[in-house]
């Protein structure tokens, strides 16, 4: 069936991995503290941050209990429970981990936007990415975007991009609110709300286990393979260096 519609994945596809590890993270670490400061989470933020810290908690990982367990190292044994004053620290934590957690990513996002406005972000995508979404939205190609990151975060990563403001391109943005990148509902539910057939989608990622979810409800999947990605596992789907 023929392609209507691009699916892309951000990073290690279209932006380089290095510029979200080496510029958006620490910039986020670096002015979380700062930001939540006077931000307010709504009870439901709170209570899922909540949910994720006592995860972590009853998993007891080494660099968990040293930021957050009782006194000493005598007492590490015994981690104290969630305070919202920890959220801060917590959140630290998570960049370092690279957790996927919505209210994490919805903050790094409000941080970034000050940092793009600012100016003292700037973006950068491939060069071979503008060209490309201008002759399939040439060829009735509609383009969307789907990244661990949130909806906001993927909007200014186009719209501040080195190469100017590349929005026009797109035409939806998804995040985790769909859904986990390797679940395949999260690809069924992106279909149903492009109202499309899935082989009527094309789904660009780095990650091999992303293209396994997304082929599994019938997404026609392409890996790239840009310089910096992590080495995949053996799999039998195209692969492409650039666009």
């Amino acid at each position: 069936m023929t392609i209507k519609h691009n699916l892309l994945d951000i990073e290690g596809t279209t932006a380089p991995i290095a510029f979200v590890h080496q510029v958006l993270f620490p910039y986020a670490k670096k002015h979380i503290t700062r930001f939540l400061r006077t931000y307010q989470f709504s009870e439901d933020r709170l209570k899922e941050i909540q949910l994720e810290f006592e995860k972590d908690l009853t998993l007891r990982e080494k660099d968990f209990l040293n930021l957050f367990a009782k006194g000493n190292t005598k007492q590490k044994s015994n981690p104290i429970g969630f305070l919202t004053e920890f959220i801060p620290s917590y959140f630290e934590y998570l960049i370092e981990k690279d957790r996927k957690f919505g209210p994490l990513k919805e903050i790094q996002g409000k941080i970034w936007k000050e940092g793009y406005e600012s100016g003292e972000i700037k973006s950068i995508v491939y060069e071979d990415v503008p060209g490309f979404l201008k002759k399939t939205m040439d060829l009735g190609i509609q383009n969307h975007v789907y990244s661990s990151g949130s909806v906001e975060a993927q909007i200014l990563i186009y719209q501040y991009s080195e190469l100017g403001d590349l929005r026009k391109y797109f035409t939806s943005y998804f995040d985790t609110a769909v859904g986990g990148k390797r679940e395949k509902e999260s690809y069924e539910n992106i279909a149903n709300k492009l109202q499309s057939s899935p082989n009527q989608i094309r789904f660009f990622t780095d990650i091999v286990e992303e293209a396994e979810a997304a082929n599994a409800v019938g997404m026609d999947v392409v890996i790239l393979n840009r310089p910096g990605n992590l080495t995949q596992k053996p799999h039998t789907f195209p692969v492409w260096n650039h666009f």
